[in-house]
């Protein structure tokens, strides 16, 4: 069986780290290594890889503190630490399915691809206990089947895109550079260009073979969907400059792609029955170009003002980044 690699990216968590790990060894696809990326200083990791005492098991420090972001991006080296022919990424608080990696090889290979996205379950942690919640990451974005980059990147309009739990690919047949390096440093934002990085057609797998935690205090707040931020986060000072980063990548979306990305951003919004989100982000990008039904006059007007306000009281974080990307397409 050829070798899947898993990185697992880790900070003081040790007993959802136990968990995760736990779940690698449950794999029916029994030919995996896994590599701990610890961001800790004080090393607590450590323990728990010896607890599970399982050779397939690599513990690696790092040498400084990276942070959150960093240590996940770390982990999306496209080629591999370990000389495998797949890889995925599993963050401590998530966790494997038994048949996650022996069902996305199947994918790769059934559908001859270099990257599979995987539906993620999403499951409420409480009190020590991973509760169903009948929901899933991908499912109201995604349907199974196979994807060009220009309807990966129109889904942008309603989620982050593509999920860091559900992205499995081949080491050497993938021609995506999943890594975004120091340049963004924000988790939400780094999945944006994470999507904006994919450059292959992907096969989507609406079965979930992974879970993703919701925390109990955060069970009530809105997940996926840009505009939402502010409800999220309304408390945090960085959150008007994180909407300006979104609405300079919009406009770089309808900028690039125009009429074709509006085009397939519209048949997701029909199928997932939100074109109330698609008309408010349009007109975060200054798209006016479209014949807008669900939003009142009133609204697209206070909306334009709104937008505009942030515009031109806020920079884009992104600029010279876009700016670049512009230059590559």
């Amino acid at each position: 069986m050829s070798i899947c690699e898993i990185r697992v990216p880790t900070y003081k968590r040790l007993q959802l780290l136990k968990r995760a790990l736990s779940s690698i060894v449950k794999q029916t696809h029994s030919n995996w290594k896994a590599v701990v990326f610890d961001d800790s200083p004080e090393q607590e990791a450590k323990s728990i890889v010896n607890l599970i005492n399982d050779d397939r098991i690599t513990y690696q420090p790092n040498k400084t503190n990276l942070g959150c972001s960093k240590n996940i991006d770390r982990a999306f080296s496209p080629k591999s630490y370990l000389d495998a022919t797949y890889a995925c990424v599993l963050e401590d608080d998530n966790y494997f399915l038994p048949n996650f990696i022996a069902e996305n090889i199947k994918s790769i290979e059934n559908n001859k691809v270099g990257i599979v996205l995987r539906n993620q379950e999403i499951r409420l942690e409480k009190n020590g206990n991973s509760i169903i919640t009948g929901r899933t990451t991908r499912g109201h974005w995604f349907e199974q089947g196979l994807y060009k980059p220009l309807q990966i990147y129109a889904r942008l309009f309603f989620s982050e895109g593509i999920a860091n739990g559900g992205l499995f690919w081949h080491t050497d047949r993938i021609k995506s550079n999943l890594q975004i390096g120091s340049q963004v440093e924000n988790s939400w934002h780094q999945k944006v260009f994470r999507t904006l990085n994919i450059k292959e057609n992907i096969y989507f797998e609406s079965k979930p073979q992974c879970v993703f935690t919701e925390f109990y205090q955060e069970e009530n707040l809105s997940y996926g969907i840009l505009d939402n931020w502010n409800k999220k986060y309304k408390s945090l000072k960085g959150a008007p400059k994180h909407n300006r980063g979104t609405q300079a990548i919009l406009n770089y979306l309808v900028k690039t792609y125009d009429s074709q990305i509006i085009e397939e951003a519209r048949k997701i919004a029909i199928n997932a029955n939100d074109k109330r989100t698609l008309e408010r982000q349009l007109l975060s990008a200054f798209y006016l170009n479209y014949k807008f039904k669900e939003l009142s006059y009133f609204e697209i007007i206070q909306y334009l003002c709104k937008y505009g306000l942030r515009y031109f009281l806020f920079k884009s974080p992104f600029q010279k980044l876009l700016i670049n990307r512009d230059r590559v397409e």
